[in-house]
């Protein structure tokens, strides 16, 4: 199982609550549109007792294989989803993974 995974942070002027309604009604609906992906997760982050958190959202996009993961990444979607980051000047880490189970 290959990964995309994007560690979000938003920028001071939006809450955490905009955030979360502009992820999940406005952003999420568009990366669920990239080819060839099995599985869209996003997980907000709640932080710990007396911490703020360092990020507000990891997003996990799962392909079966790399081959599928690019073509995901040439479409005009990510395209499209890369600018909706930008435009509401979030800040994003994308990092590629390998899944690999630990028993």
């Amino acid at each position: 199982m290959i990964k995309l995974v994007g560690v979000l942070k938003r920028p001071s002027t939006m809450s955490m609550d905009e955030f979360k309604r502009w992820m999940l009604e406005t952003h999420a609906p568009l990366v669920r549109k990239l080819p060839g992906q099995s599985k869209y997760v996003l997980n907000f982050t709640i932080g710990a007792p007396e911490q703020v958190p360092q990020y507000d959202c990891i997003g996990e996009v799962w392909f079966d294989d790399q081959a599928t993961l690019q073509k995901a990444l040439e479409s005009p979607v990510m395209v499209e989803a890369t600018k909706d980051s930008e435009s509401h000047k979030i800040d994003v880490a994308i990092v590629f993974t390998e899944e690999h189970v630990v028993p």
